[in-house]
């Protein structure tokens, strides 16, 4: 072995010299390759191994894990669910508040109920599309989705307002000059009482899907908004009183996370696709959760113990916690903070999640 060791060394030049190697030698791919196979908790010994591995790190970590966006004086603040907190120089006025995120996109309007005006704005190029005025019966507690990048030609937006016993709806396509708009759909015709929650609605299937903080759901054909509205889905578990409720869309199913109580207890379903009932479901398995009011994300991993956990706005100091449905507990990386209920947890309110697309 040494006397091949010798040829290689005088083959190469190196007579007299010593073999020196370090970590940041290994090939970017071959250093992926491990931290795909490495526990989530042990990335951040992985991050500071050297400057190259950090590099791994951040383009997994970062650019394709979802980024906690909160509005902080004159800067948005963006959260890595796991490493690093990043600000960005707003490019929009302050005054401005986000209605919905989607597709590495955010959809934008006034904080001022008395300005009308809505656009999309991609944080990440500065770039901002204007649609048409809001109509003003869509300028109060109206919740929005839309379609697809507005990029693409055939995006479009959807608003719902729910007033005690009646909704107004407004779609517009992109291109389109004037919304379409829908008023006083009467609800008491096939559900009362109705209490939309404060997420988003949800675009699945080519229809609309409305949830309730009871778990109950309407949906309609963005196409049609006034004569196919119906409801599916009968109320969560009464077993606690929930607080709040979140519905989001999951390969091809929806699912829906109840906050119980103000210990903030979590429980999980999924809506069977042909019974139009809920499900209760007890582990997610390789997915995760993001969730918030104005953007929330479905994602499935491969690294090992990162999966099973759903991630809200909430903090224990200056780190984001998430929700382990393995241990039932409220946990933070980096630290070994946890917690059986959310007592001691802020929440920001104000917050959306943002998927960079790219």
């Amino acid at each position: 072995m040494e006397k091949e060791r010798s040829k290689i060394m005088k083959s190469s030049g190196m007579v007299g010299e010593k073999l020196q190697s370090s970590w940041s030698d290994i090939p970017v791919e071959l250093a992926s390759l491990i931290l795909s196979h490495m526990p989530y908790k042990d990335h951040v010994a992985f991050r500071a191994t050297c400057k190259s591995w950090s590099s791994v790190i951040a383009f997994h970590g970062q650019h394709r894990s979802p980024l906690l966006l909160l509005l902080q004086g004159d800067q948005y603040r963006l959260f890595n669910p796991i490493y690093s907190t990043y600000r960005m120089p707003i490019q929009q006025p302050p005054t401005l508040k986000i209605l919905c995120s989607n597709f590495g996109w955010l959809l934008m309007g006034a904080s001022l109920a008395s300005d009308p005006s809505i656009f999309f704005y991609n944080l990440f190029t500065n770039v901002r599309i204007d649609l048409p005025n809001l109509p003003p019966n869509l300028l109060h507690n109206t919740k929005f989705s839309f379609s697809s990048s507005p990029t693409s030609s055939d995006c479009f937006v959807v608003g719902v307002t729910v007033i005690y016993i009646y909704a107004h709806v407004g779609v517009i396509k992109l291109g389109e000059n004037d919304w379409t708009v829908v008023d006083k759909i009467d609800f008491t015709t096939f559900v009362k009482p109705f209490l939309m929650s404060e997420c988003n609605p949800v675009l699945h299937n080519g229809q609309c899907f409305c949830l309730d903080i009871d778990g109950k759901v309407v949906m309609f054909d963005p196409n049609d908004p006034k004569a196919t509205w119906r409801i599916c889905g009968k109320s969560f578990s009464r077993k606690s009183r929930t607080r709040r409720a979140f519905m989001v869309e999951s390969d091809g199913e929806l699912l829906a996370v109840a906050v119980n109580g103000e210990e903030g207890r979590i429980c999980v379903y999924k809506l069977h696709s042909s019974k139009m009932e809920w499900i209760t479901v007890s582990d997610l398995g390789s997915k995760i959760l993001y969730l918030s009011y104005n953007g929330s994300w479905a994602d499935t991993t491969s690294f090992k113990g990162m999966g099973n956990k759903i991630y809200f706005p909430k903090f224990q100091g200056n780190r984001l916690v998430f929700y382990s449905l393995d241990t039932r507990n409220y946990h933070s990386y980096g630290d070994e903070f946890w917690s059986k209920n959310a007592y001691n947890l802020s929440e920001s309110v104000y917050s959306t999640w943002i998927k960079p697309m790219f």
